[in-house]
């Protein structure tokens, strides 16, 4: 599942990662928090020009952009956000996680930094809340690159649905901690985004993902269709971890799409 496989890539390239000098997603210099009703958001500020939120995948955190971060920074103002109940980030809510409420943090964070209109990159759950921050904000968004996105469930599969069913019962059985089980709970309930509200995206859409992805390529192939005038590219040779895999193939694909 996204989550597991999400983890696993952190941990391969960690030598790699942990090369470079600044610890990105624990950087004390920059870092700073957003206190919402229900939630304190992290983030940290890299970089000037055009805004580009960078949001990560299930249980992952800003570190999981650490290979993007420092080349983005030379072309934009990168905001690297935390996900509420990730990273450094909480939530105190007693409703179900979704992907629409993460996105009306991405919101209360552009509102609180007086940015108007921002871009996103979305790996992976941030690509679906970026996808849904297209739906709920269109005039807040201009360009949204997505990577390895569903929106509904069986995008990953059937059996991987209910493979992930068993691992939450599983868990709650075991007592494992409910923040585990509600952020594995919400890939199981959403995205649930109709084809309706995909033919209604304004903004402009770079839809990517890996040839051996955990997304099945029939579903990423029907969000570009269905996403007014959106491209498509899919990573040759590549998994669902595009920005560890093929970071620097990235970032010039971003680079290009937003500068354009």
């Amino acid at each position: 599942m996204k989550k597991y496989i999400f983890l696993f890539l952190i941990f391969f390239l960690s030598e790699k990662i942990f090369s470079q000098n600044i610890e990105y997603g624990n950087n004390q210099k920059v870092g700073k928090t957003l206190h919402l009703k229900d939630a304190d958001i992290y983030y940290e500020i890299y970089g000037k020009g055009k805004p580009l939120f960078l949001l990560h995948g299930n249980s992952g955190s800003i570190d999981a952009f650490k290979l993007e971060i420092p080349e983005l920074a030379k072309h934009f103002m990168v905001v690297a956000m935390d996900t509420r109940a990730q990273g450094k980030s909480t939530d105190t809510s007693l409703e179900p996680l979704t992907y629409r409420k993460f996105a009306e943090d991405v919101k209360a964070l552009a509102d609180t930094l007086k940015l108007r209109k921002i871009n996103i990159l979305g790996w992976s759950d941030g690509g679906n809340t970026g996808i849904e921050f297209a739906i709920k904000y269109p005039k807040n968004l201009k360009k949204l690159i997505t990577s390895g996105a569903n929106v509904f469930p069986d995008g990953v599969g059937k059996q991987e649905v209910e493979n992930m069913k068993r691992d939450a019962a599983r868990m709650k059985a075991e007592n494992k901690p409910e923040r585990e089980i509600r952020l594995l709970q919400l890939m199981i309930d959403e995205p649930q985004i109709t084809k309706e509200q995909l033919n209604n995206i304004k903004a402009k859409v770079l839809v990517l993902a890996g040839d051996r992805d955990l997304i099945e390529r029939a579903h990423t192939e029907y969000i570009a269709k269905e996403i007014p005038k959106s491209k498509l590219k899919i990573f040759k040779d590549t998994s669902h971890g595009v920005p560890i895999e093929k970071a620097d193939e990235l970032n010039q694909d971003v680079i290009q799409f937003i500068q354009k």
